[in-house]
């Protein structure tokens, strides 16, 4: 799998007391070195320097802070507990999130003409602009 860039897709000042400030930062694909870049930069657009002294994740995916283990927590049955709670975690975020697709297929199925032409079989297409053509030969 080729590796995505870095995308940020939220920026919130949560305090600011200078010279300190906390940043909550939503992005996908990115690395603690990239978030401290970000820091960095940030300060040189002020014509200033920052310097990130800490980088906490609360999320990844899924998971959150709760499903985490302290290293204090760190032995076999609870190794071994915290990942059968994360099978059944993504278990049902995998059927929810197949249910949401089936229900997106169902919403918005159609039938008819193509750009194309004509089809004897059934065109369906999802929000996302996915097209599925089932039993169809486009004439």
């Amino acid at each position: 799998m080729e590796k995505s860039p870095p995308l940020i897709t939220a920026v919130r000042c949560l305090q600011f007391a200078p010279p300190e400030f906390q940043l909550e930062i939503h992005c996908l694909h990115e690395t603690q070195q990239y978030l401290r870049k970000i820091v960095h930069e940030i300060g040189l657009e002020l014509k200033s320097s920052a310097v990130c002294t800490q980088v906490r994740r609360v999320r990844d995916g899924v998971f959150t802070l709760e499903n985490a283990l302290l290293r204090t927590q760190w032995n076999l049955s609870n190794i071994q507990n915290a990942i059968l709670k994360s099978k059944l975690k993504v278990k049902n975020e995998i059927k929810k999130s197949l249910a949401h697709q089936e229900g997106l297929w169902a919403e918005e199925e159609e039938g008819g003409k193509t750009e194309a032409g004509q089809t004897d079989g059934e065109i369906r297409q999802n929000r996302g602009g996915n097209i599925l053509l089932k039993d169809s030969v486009i004439k």
